[in-house]
Parts: C-alpha cells; structure tokens; sequence
C-alpha cells in the first residue's frame, strides 16, 4: 500500500509500560510512519535524519528512500 507520510518527527515517543509481573520498560511509539512494528519504534526514523527540509521523500516496502519530484502545469 502506498502512503504519504506528513511528519517532522524524526524519533519516537517512550511510554512507560507495565507488565503482567509489574516490571515498568520504556516503549517507544512510532512517530515517523516507517516502523514495521506499528504501532511501535523499530528505529526506522533513523533513516530519515539526513532528509534535507522542504524535500518530498517516499519510502519503499524494503525501506529504500527516493525524492520526489513535483510536476505542476501553469494554466493560461
């Protein structure tokens, strides 16, 4: 499925989460749209740290980052 992802988050967001024996871990929450993992971190956004501003990007099913490019037609 092909997605267009608007985001300025380039890392996650941690939840302390508790488990069934009471132990509390740090859990990150995807905020970049690139985990595998939804809804949570899989370190992914790390791709995205050397994206430069203002440029379009698209991530394939393996990850791979490509620019876009953004045809526009002036109407007369």
């Amino acid at each position: 499925m092909a997605r267009v992802i608007i985001s300025s988050a380039h890392a996650s967001h941690k939840l302390q989460v508790v488990d069934d024996e009471g132990n509390i871990r740090l859990r990150g929450i995807c905020m970049c749209g690139l985990s595998s993992n939804l809804p949570f971190c899989n370190g992914s956004h790390r791709k995205t740290e050397d994206e430069e501003e203002g440029v379009l990007y698209t991530y394939n099913e393996s990850g791979e980052r490509e620019e876009c490019s953004v045809q526009t037609e002036l109407q007369e």
